[in-house]
């Protein structure tokens, strides 16, 4: 909302349709005259006076009385205030695409963010207009709660931040069970909105007789476990020789990054990787090289991992419904064959693989030749196969070089299924494009 306010092509509004009839004796519940005939409203009726092209307007629909919603000044935050499951959000964005389809005016669509488009400039993001200021009100009350009252904790973080921060941290508070009840209940809805290209797409998958993924960070929640495991590993050498965790995990870092600069192409078993890596950390900070010590974090490293290992939300009913339709499901990724054969055992999509190939066991990275390698391997064309991968340089790039099909899984970022690659933010919404049985 602050965004938009900075734009001179832009005002801001609150709660047109939920606090249309507050200040009346009518019932309470929403009041589309705005949707019906905008021109009669006298907040459009400003907006448009004042010079403006777009009218923004905010809008809450929880309507859980059971929760007392909408005894609330202001719908609270999720997860706070009472909205602590995900069933509250699922029910306020099930009532935003109930209301679009009961609106009484046939022009009222649904935009999403990700495809609106607006004059910008790079002032929008510096905020110069005060909070609420500039916004235009259609009652009273709301410029009072926006202007005067600001109920506590409601605006924090737009009052505390004088410009869009970049690069915030992922909040943490949603589960992968959780994200997945999410995409389940609303992803068919949010599809919906980009029908014309969930058909294109999906009709682009239906002739590939494979489709194949990258394993770490696609399937499976990879850095999470890693993390885990190294950290175990280091935690051990700095309880037994007090050597600084932070040290120990800068060095671990660097050595990581020097060691995995071939993809694991050099053929080693992943035993053998992980102890050259475990005596360089040691060797760095002059500590004995114990042959026991050295097997104990072995064995430490490998059941942390495995303990740690999961799949990415929507992964095992996306593989599922692959093979359901007939189709050949091929893994290509980084990493030691061993560890890559015990990961896909470990997280129990053995029986929906059909063809595991790794750098290691090819001695070839992705962008030396693997894609390629594979097709020749498989003996098949590009146009046969498509990939899913998370990683632009090592997966998308070596893929659509090589005339693949590829379909980019970027967690951090909005869907854009009309752009090349396709990119997505889930694998429930990929299953949910490629199969003709979960229409949208």
């Amino acid at each position: 909302m602050r965004i938009f306010a900075e734009s001179p092509a832009c005002t801001v509004t609150s709660r047109l349709i939920l606090m249309g009839n507050a200040n009346s004796n009518a019932a309470f519940r929403p009041d589309y005259s705005i949707l019906e005939n905008p021109s009669r409203h006298h907040v459009f009726a400003d907006a448009m006076n004042s010079g403006k092209k777009f009218l923004i307007s905010k809008e809450e629909l929880g309507n859980d009385s059971g929760k007392g919603e909408c005894l609330y000044d202001v719908c609270p935050r999720w997860k706070s205030m009472g909205w602590t499951d995900a069933g509250s959000l699922v029910g306020c964005f099930t009532n935003i695409f109930r209301m679009l389809g009961q609106a009484p005016s046939h022009d009222i669509s649904c935009l999403l963010y990700e495809r609106l488009v607006l004059p910008f400039s790079k002032n929008m993001l510096q905020f110069l207009q005060p909070f609420g200021s500039s916004f235009l009100f259609a009652t009273e009350r709301e410029r009072s709660i926006y202007c005067e009252e600001k109920p506590p904790g409601l605006f924090e973080t737009v009052e505390s931040n004088s410009s869009v921060i970049e690069d915030a941290p992922y909040h943490g508070l949603l589960s992968n069970t959780e994200k997945d009840n999410l995409e389940q209940h609303l992803e068919r809805l949010y599809l919906s909105c980009w029908q014309s290209d969930v058909l294109r797409l999906r009709a682009v998958l239906a002739e590939k007789t494979w489709i194949s993924f990258d394993l770490d960070d696609t399937l499976h929640e990879f850095r999470r476990a890693s993390g885990a495991a190294t950290t175990k590993v280091l935690e051990g050498i700095s309880k037994r020789y007090g050597t600084a965790m932070s040290a120990l995990k800068n060095e671990y870092t660097r050595i990581l990054k020097e060691k995995a600069s071939n993809s694991f192409s050099d053929g080693k078993t992943s035993f053998q990787y992980r102890k050259k890596r475990s005596t360089s950390v040691l060797a760095h900070f002059s500590i004995p090289l114990d042959a026991v010590f050295i097997e104990e974090l072995l064995e430490s490293y490998e059941d942390t991992l495995v303990k740690s290992l999961e799949l990415k939300c929507g992964a095992l009913s996306l593989l599922s419904a692959i093979k359901d339709m007939g189709k050949k499901v091929a893994i290509m990724t980084e990493g030691p064959q061993d560890a890559q054969e015990r990961t896909i055992q470990a997280l129990g999509i053995s029986q929906y693989v059909d063809f595991l190939a790794t750098t290691n066991h090819f001695r070839l990275t992705k962008t030396s030749g693997l894609f390629s390698a594979v097709l020749g391997h498989l003996g098949i064309s590009a146009g046969d196969i498509a990939y899913i991968g998370d990683n632009e340089q090592r997966d998308m790039r070596p893929a659509m070089g090589e005339g693949i099909f590829a379909v980019h899984l970027a967690e951090s970022k909005h869907v854009c299924l009309n752009s090349f690659p396709p990119q997505v933010n889930t694998l429930r919404k990929l299953e949910y494009i490629i199969c003709s049985s979960s229409p949208c």
